[in-house]
């Protein structure tokens, strides 16, 4: 899925991983690129403290119309200008990027099931993510659903479990 300089994709893969890139060229956010293999280990030590971030014109509006009332500079980054406002600056040096990964896991959650493939992504977005899953459920032969071991299998836990089914990206949308 292309539009402009933006764009999202699914590829096969044996596993659930995301590539992708953002690029503020104005703002200390710049140009970052990352690739992350999600599983439960990455999503707790590379993505789940990422905070979101704004520029702090966008803060002042938001605030002016009654929004991002729990907003503040623990849980979040603002940035005015060239600088960054939070007093502890950055957690990563590359913060901005995982938090648009986390956003994206998020996105792509929708799917309502687990996904196996790879997403790319260059600045693409909640509204073109949305777009990319729409594209790919409506393109029966791109996907296929896969089973899944339950959990009581793998943990010896007994009694009614969830039995999640997976999503395979079997060509690029």
């Amino acid at each position: 899925m292309e539009e402009g300089d933006k764009r999202a994709s699914f590829a096969p893969a044996s596993q659930f991983s995301l590539d992708l890139e953002i690029d503020f060229a104005a703002s200390p956010v710049g140009r970052q690129t990352r690739r992350t293999v999600f599983d439960e280990d990455s999503f707790r030590t590379e993505l789940s403290t990422a905070r979101t971030f704004g520029f702090l014109h966008e803060v002042e509006l938001l605030k002016k119309y009654g929004l991002a009332r729990g907003g503040s500079l623990d849980n979040a980054i603002v940035i005015d200008g060239q600088k960054i406002l939070n007093k502890g600056g950055l957690r990563f040096k590359d913060e901005f990027v995982r938090h648009k990964l986390l956003d994206a896991v998020g996105d792509l959650y929708m799917a309502g099931r687990p996904i196996i493939g790879q997403f790319s992504g260059s600045r693409s977005g909640h509204a073109m993510n949305n777009q990319l899953l729409r594209a790919l459920f409506a393109e029966e032969s791109a996907w296929i659903e896969v089973g899944m071991p339950t959990p009581q299998a793998a943990t010896g836990i007994s009694g009614s479990v969830f039995k999640p089914r997976q999503i395979a990206a079997s060509a690029i949308v």
